[in-house]
């Protein structure tokens, strides 16, 4: 069930400010009025404006190959790996980012299983899918405004490697558990042996408790006492967890179920499952709002974004977490940072996932892009609660005001002010 996000006098602030945004249009407003829907309602992204599949994109997987296609960019390529590694470096994801699955819940079932995962790779725009001995590498890359567009890339060695779109995808991409628009999935189920799915979610977020996470993954790391479902897979020994829930848990290596020099490192590390997690549902959110702004629709998808995006329902943790690799540094070390070195992207591991919670989505394309209206609302509305009097967090957001502070809520409002461009004149930090 949704919780409420505002009183009734933010929510009119929504409108009686929009004549004030500043922020150009991105994409045209709609010619038709406001129509109100239900948040599980599909929508046609097919249609005008947005017309989902056509013209031109601008996303980090098509501005790739606009590169290639201009023979700019020039990709080697390996015999083990194919054009992977570059394909990385040019799209500026570390290696680190690496974790692997073994259900057959996505493309090249037939040779994906336990001995043979298929591996992501991701940062906060695009995500890379390779599985040893398959064909074609996979990208998910996120359009501002067309949502997710899917690409193919051909493994065999060419004088003119290109990506090629792919609308296959949206057969499982374009469903409820990706927001009834083109966008991404994080799944957790349990499976057999052959990596076949048993049970589990269709849909994870940092909303999901550890326990129900990572069904059909390998994880890397360590997690105190808490329990997820990674590492786990045929019938004996999920029946073992159920009496043994630590079976499989806190490792530091793999080695004994994969022969990880098929892959680039032999790790998926925890805490880059745990950005996964939070990552593609807040991309999915955000795809959703910019649609509905676009094509003259409204559901509650931005009070939904809002709370989203402050972790104001994330799943407690029991830490510390720790991975197994330097993606937590390297994570950390890409944030912007104020005057204070504090950054939307600092790590907490201990109880929350970050320090400062206020997602570091805010940052990316797909956000800055949005139809200005859409923006301008959804910065109001994290305004109004960062700035709310304790009191008012409880009746208003469904929030325990010691469970959000005023000083984290204070040190959110410098960082964004110092980081983010475009802010509206509302945004402003009381000396």
């Amino acid at each position: 069930m949704t919780k409420p996000v505002m009183i009734t006098g933010v929510l009119l602030l929504f409108f009686s400010s929009l004549v004030k945004a500043e922020e150009p249009l991105v994409a045209p407003k709609p010619a038709e009025p406001v129509k109100e829907i239900d948040f599980r309602d599909p929508i046609p992204f097919g249609l005008p404006p947005v017309e989902y599949g056509l013209g031109e994109h601008s996303d980090p997987a098509s501005r790739l190959d606009q590169e290639l296609a201009a023979r700019t960019l020039k990709l080697n390529y390996e015999p083990q790996w194919g054009y992977l590694r570059d394909v990385l470096k040019a799209l500026q994801i570390s290696e680190s980012s690496q974790l692997m699955v073994f259900s057959k819940t996505a493309l090249n079932p037939r040779i994906i299983n336990p001995e043979n995962p298929r591996v992501v790779y991701f940062n906060d725009d695009v995500y890379v899918g390779w599985v040893p001995g398959a064909e074609k590498m996979e990208f998910a890359a996120v359009d501002p405004l067309k949502g997710t567009i899917f690409y193919e890339l051909a493994v065999k060695a060419s004088n003119e490697p290109r990506f090629i779109r792919s609308e296959r995808c949206l057969a499982c991409h374009g469903g409820d558990s990706s927001l009834r628009i083109p966008g991404l999935l994080v799944r957790s189920f349990l499976t057999d042996q052959h990596g076949r799915p048993i049970s589990g979610y269709s849909q994870i977020s940092h909303d999901k408790p550890l326990e129900k996470r990572w069904g059909g993954w390998y994880v890397t790391g360590t997690h105190a006492d808490m329990t997820h479902l990674g590492n786990l897979f045929n019938r004996d020994a999920i029946e073992e967890a159920k009496t043994n829930p630590a079976l499989r848990s806190n490792l530091k290596h793999i080695d004994q179920f994969v022969d990880t020099s098929k892959y680039l490192n032999p790790h998926s590390d925890l805490v880059a499952h745990l950005i996964l997690d939070h990552q593609v549902h807040g991309h999915n959110l955000i795809t959703r709002a910019s649609m509905e702004q676009q094509l003259g629709l409204r559901s509650d998808v931005e009070q939904q974004l809002v709370r989203y995006l402050l972790f104001l329902d994330e799943a407690p943790l029991a830490g510390p977490l720790q991975g197994t690799t330097d993606y937590q540094t390297s994570f950390e070390q890409s944030g912007k940072r104020d005057a204070r070195g504090r950054s939307l992207k600092d790590f907490d591991l201990q109880t929350k996932l970050f320090r400062h919670r206020l997602s570091y989505l805010i940052y990316t394309d797909s956000f800055k892009k949005m139809p200005s209206a859409a923006r301008f609302r959804i910065l109001k509305n994290i305004y109004a609660f960062l700035t709310a009097p304790a009191a008012e967090l409880e009746p208003s957001w469904d929030v325990d005001p010691d469970a959000f502070p005023v000083q984290e809520r204070q040190a959110i409002l410098q960082i964004v002010t110092e980081t983010l461009d475009n802010l509206p004149e509302f945004w402003t930090v009381k000396k």
